[in-house]
C-alpha cells in the first residue's frame, strides 16, 4: 500500500522511498509551484473542470485537482509502472469512475483522450523540450476548450515563445529552478 496525506492546501504527498521505487530521476512538482499554480486558476476553482495532466509522474497534479473539485483528470505517462501507481492512488482515494491514466509516449498518446480540457498541465523532463509538440497536438486532437489554461513547467533556463500554436502567453512566473508559464487558448483568432 503506498502511503500518503494532504498537505495543508489539499495538494497529495507522497513519501520520498516511494518516488524513488518509480523512478530515480523523477522530479514531482514541488508544493510551491502546484500552490503557485492553484492560485492563478483564480477564484472560479477547479468545481466542475476537467484537468489533463502531461507527463504525469506521481500524478500528483491531478489528484491534487480532483481533491480540489475538479470534475476529472487524464493523466499521461511514457512509465507503465507510474502509470500504474497513478490508478492505484485514484483506486485508494475514491476517483476511480471518472479519471483515465494513459500509458504512451506524448505527443502521440494524446490523440488517446477522450475528452476536452479546461485545463491542462505540462511537465515534461528538463532535459526535453517537446512544447510546441505538445500543443501541435493537442490543438489537432481538438483537446483545448474555449479559454483553456495550459500550464507549463519546465527549467527556468528554457524560455517558451509568447505564442505557441492555438495559444497565447498570459503569464510567467519563476520559483528557484523552475519556471511556470501560463497559456490561454485562443479560438476564432489568427493567430
Amino acid at each position: 500500500m503506498i502511503k500518503q496525506k494532504l498537505s495543508s492546501k489539499g495538494e497529495l504527498v507522497v513519501q520520498k522511498n516511494y518516488l524513488k521505487r518509480i523512478n530515480k530521476d523523477l522530479r514531482p512538482t514541488t508544493s510551491k509551484v502546484l500552490s503557485a499554480l492553484f492560485s492563478m486558476i483564480g477564484p472560479d476553482g477547479l468545481e466542475g473542470k476537467d484537468v489533463i495532466d502531461i507527463f504525469a509522474g506521481t500524478g500528483n497534479f491531478g489528484i491534487s485537482a480532483l481533491r480540489r473539485g475538479a470534475n476529472s483528470a487524464t493523466f499521461l505517462d511514457i512509465n507503465k509502472k507510474r502509470c500504474e501507481k497513478i490508478k492505484l492512488l485514484l483506486n485508494q482515494s475514491n476517483f476511480k469512475n471518472t479519471n483515465y491514466v494513459i500509458n504512451g509516449s506524448v505527443p502521440k498518446a494524446i490523440s488517446k483522450i477522450s475528452r476536452q480540457a479546461d485545463i491542462v498541465f505540462v511537465d515534461p523532463p528538463y532535459d526535453q523540450n517537446p512544447f510546441e509538440e505538445v500543443m501541435n497536438s493537442l490543438k489537432e486532437n481538438n483537446i483545448l476548450r474555449p479559454k483553456s489554461m495550459i500550464f507549463m513547467e519546465h527549467s527556468r533556463k528554457t524560455t517558451l515563445p509568447n505564442i505557441l500554436p492555438g495559444v497565447v502567453l498570459t503569464a510567467r512566473k519563476l520559483y528557484g529552478d523552475s519556471a511556470l508559464t501560463l497559456f490561454r487558448a485562443q479560438f476564432g483568432e489568427t493567430i
